[in-house]
């Protein structure tokens, strides 16, 4: 999967959070990348999800859920993180 093809906005890197993380731990990792995430992110990732953030030059954000269904991106807990040209799986 091409993520550059699964995306159709503006983005230069993918964070993928694990299940359980909460909005603090999203937004104390991303930072200044997402000045809008104390409003915009999930309050935590839920239990069989993966929080997929979009970042467009660390001006805005998007957040998707993913399905661990449809597919699991990793086992441990953390962060993964991917700029544009490096997220194909």
């Amino acid at each position: 999967m091409d993520m550059t093809q699964a995306a159709d906005f503006a983005w230069t890197q993918l964070r993928i959070y694990t299940p359980y993380t909460t909005r603090k731990a999203v937004c104390k990792d991303l930072g200044g990348l997402a000045p809008g995430c104390l409003k915009d992110a999930p309050q935590s990732v839920p239990e069989g999800k993966y929080l997929l953030v979009f970042i467009n030059e660390g001006n805005e954000a998007q957040y998707v859920a993913h399905s661990r269904r449809n597919g699991n991106f990793q086992t441990s807990t953390g962060v993964l993180v991917l700029q544009r040209d490096a997220a194909v799986f």
